[in-house]
């Protein structure tokens, strides 16, 4: 039988000590953001998120036989996803320091990485009702993946809830 060890580590003061690893809750925060971000890119690049008929739409480009014109409905949906991605890239960039740079605190980083993750997911999610109230015809693969990406973001700021918990940080 093999032997195992346990250590936890407490200080005096009552600092918030965080334990850091690509193994460990940290580094699945990392990989939930590196995937949600690749997926979140592909379908916000793609023009596959609604159809009607012969017809594709997505964001920036429609693939249709007749014309298209952006209503402000739609621009609101570009802005909001459009935010999302931004927060989303700054979520990437904040578990990067957080993993890798020592030089900034721990507390404040991942502090702010759960506000980033959850404020991301507020705008897509804003962007997406939005876009399915509007969207007279069927959703397709793009809206999908960018929906699958923010439940991922989600997960990852909730993740990041149990590893500021985890450090003591409350």
């Amino acid at each position: 039988m093999p032997i195992t060890t346990r250590t936890t580590t407490t200080t005096s003061s009552g600092v918030a000590v965080h334990h850091i690893s690509f193994r460990g809750t940290a580094g699945a925060i990392f990989v939930l953001l590196a995937i949600s971000c690749v997926l979140y890119v592909i379908g916000f690049a793609t023009t596959s998120w609604a159809h009607s008929g012969r017809s594709r739409y997505g964001l920036w480009e429609t693939c249709s036989c007749g014309t298209f014109s952006g209503n402000a409905e739609h621009t609101a949906v570009q802005a909001m996803i459009t935010i999302g991605l931004i927060g989303l890239l700054i979520a990437m960039i904040l578990i990067c320091i957080y993993m890798c740079v020592h030089t900034f605190s721990k507390n404040t980083v991942i502090l702010a990485l759960v506000i980033v993750c959850f404020l991301a997911v507020l705008f897509m999610l804003i962007g997406f009702i939005i876009f399915g109230i509007n969207s007279g015809s069927s959703v397709n693969w793009s809206f999908v993946v960018t929906v699958i990406a923010s439940i991922l973001c989600l997960i990852a700021g909730i993740l990041s809830i149990v590893q500021m918990r985890s450090a003591g940080l409350r």
